[in-house]
């Protein structure tokens, strides 16, 4: 039997616990929305078409994508066409992405049974499917957010925060052509900022703006007296925070997942 000393022991623990596979983690959920028909029951078409889109999701992302939009119907009854979506967040890739989206698929399957329009966030992913025809249209209901503890020092912090951010909207809709964009700020009287924010890949730059800006005018509203905070809506969301949450990559301009979970207050707007 080989014999370990406590000091190596220890090494060795330290270095399994940096070490950890990005598998390991679990998608966290944040928030789901289900509207019911007021205006008829759902016929059996209709939900059969939900569980194809659903079907639909799983195998498509199989494949490597990170989002995707599909209609599932028929030409014979638009009626019960089904419109759907699903996005990873920019920074995650991979088996991470699969998962999540695999993740939400059997969550919104059971918080959603018999809904005709739904949309489930998690940290990292979204899914959403409705009746109605929503691709390349803004979105900015519902919207959910969530906030930290730490309290902002003065109210003109907010000011310098929806600068920050601001300058990350010009770089989405205006500078570059992706669609998201993270960045460090930094500042001499409060230190390190972390700016995240991405739109619906399938809007355009205006539709992206106008949904970010509609974004960004919440924050006051929800999360003003905050240091952390994140608000999303079904085209777009925003993330601010101290620690770094994302780490980019500087020569592909990509990033890989760095989740950062501190005490949060969740608030429906």
């Amino acid at each position: 039997m080989t014999c370990i000393s406590i000091h190596n022991f220890m090494l060795l623990l330290l270095f399994l616990f940096h070490f950890t596979p990005t598998s390991a983690q679990v998608p966290i959920f944040l928030y789901n929305f289900c509207k019911n028909s007021t205006e008829k029951s759902l016929t059996a078409s209709y939900k059969s078409n939900v569980n194809k889109f659903l079907l639909w999701i799983n195998s498509d992302s199989a494949t490597g994508k990170e989002f995707n939009n599909n209609k599932i119907g028929s030409n014979n009854n638009t009626s019960d066409d089904v419109y759907g979506n699903y996005d990873c967040r920019a920074d995650v890739t991979g088996s991470f992405c699969q998962f999540c989206i695999n993740t939400a698929v059997k969550e919104i399957a059971q918080r959603c049974p018999n809904s005709d329009t739904a949309v489930i966030f998690y940290d990292v992913c979204i899914i959403r499917y409705s009746n109605k025809n929503f691709f390349g249209n803004v979105s900015t209901t519902p919207s959910w957010n969530v906030t930290g503890s730490k309290k902002i020092k003065d109210s003109t912090e907010l000011t310098k925060v929806e600068d920050y951010i601001g300058t990350l909207i010009r770089k989405v809709t205006v500078e570059t052509n992706q669609s998201w964009a993270a960045s460090e700020f930094n500042s001499n009287e409060t230190g390190k900022r972390y700016g995240f924010l991405q739109c619906a890949r399938e809007l355009d730059k205006e539709g992206c703006r106008q949904c970010l800006e509609a974004v960004l005018d919440l924050v006051p509203k929800c999360c003003g007296t905050k240091v952390a905070w994140e608000v999303v809506v079904p085209s777009c969301g925003i993330k601010f925070d101290d620690q770094k949450f994302f780490q980019l990559n500087e020569q592909s301009g990509s990033s890989s997942l760095k989740p950062n979970q501190g005490n949060i207050n969740i608030i429906k707007v």
